[in-house]
């Protein structure tokens, strides 16, 4: 009996591991048999996702990109709007086939989920005001900057200049008008935030100058569950064809290049994300 037992165990054991695997190996096909790619999408974060005054919808950089992989897989593109803290979660519990929402790298992340070849590169910048004495990032060595509570650019400005005295803000907006305002002598940010505060000012936009070179760099990739190697094969397949035929440059000028009102170069292209 107890052999029976033992036998019996082995046989329930083998086949939930083929269902598992064959579940796994087979997202792909199911989201080409139901015609649709459900892309995890963050909406209140211009320019990369965020609703068109005018249409309603939601539009961005992270969209086209949700829209550009779902033609490559030969499907419709379906967004579904995320919270940020909800992204991760929604995706490892199967409510989104893939995120395009702003994601950014992390080994932590990594554990939890795949992420796809970079699709955009976040370079983290410090602004001052214009006509300062400071001319360069090393410049403000013991100087104020503001960033915001619990952002990952503490560390980052920590580690670039130690004496600096970080002054931290509950949100963005008032780290930037900080600035704005003299009461620090920089701010850090990424360089796409950055220029949409500096548009904001309007008329007085020549007041902020952003310092050169950035103080570092976040990789964002779109997220996947983990252990679905063909849809992980796939969605690179589909950001190297986008890439060749010029799309994602495309994608690029229209919401963050020269004719934009971010007027941002890209200075990266279609490829693995450095660990």
């Amino acid at each position: 009996m107890n052999r029976l037992n033992a036998c019996m165990g082995a046989a329930v054991f083998v086949i939930s591991m083929t269902g598992a695997a064959a579940a796994q190996a087979d997202r792909l096909a199911d989201i080409k048999a139901r015609g649709t790619l459900v892309c995890g999408i963050v909406s209140n974060n211009p320019p990369f996702g965020f609703q068109d005054p005018d249409t309603r919808e939601i539009v961005g950089y992270d969209v086209d990109f949700c829209k550009g992989v779902a033609k490559q897989l030969g499907v419709k593109p379906v967004l579904k709007v995320l919270s940020l803290e909800a992204r991760i979660p929604e995706l490892t519990q199967g409510r989104v086939d893939i995120l395009t929402a702003t994601l950014t790298y992390n080994p932590e992340r990594a554990q939890q989920i795949d992420f796809s070849n970079m699709y955009f590169v976040s370079n983290e910048v410090i602004a001052t005001s214009a006509g300062s004495p400071y001319h360069t990032v090393n410049d403000l060595a013991g100087k104020r900057i503001s960033t915001v509570k619990g952002s990952s650019d503490i560390p980052t400005v920590q580690h670039v200049l130690p004496t600096a005295q970080l002054v931290s803000y509950d949100d963005p907006s008032s780290a930037f008008m900080a600035l704005a305002q003299k009461k620090v002598d920089g701010y850090v940010m990424s360089e796409s935030i950055m220029h949409r505060f500096i548009e904001r000012l309007g008329s007085n936009a020549n007041a902020i100058a952003i310092l050169s070179p950035p103080v570092s760099r976040e990789y964002w990739g779109l997220g996947m569950k983990k252990d679905e190697p063909k849809m992980f094969e796939a969605v690179n397949h589909a950001l190297d064809k986008m890439e060749s035929s010029g799309q994602s440059q495309q994608i690029f000028d229209r919401w963050l290049g020269a004719a934009s009102s971010y007027k941002m170069k890209r200075d990266f292209a279609n490829a693995p994300i450095p660990r």
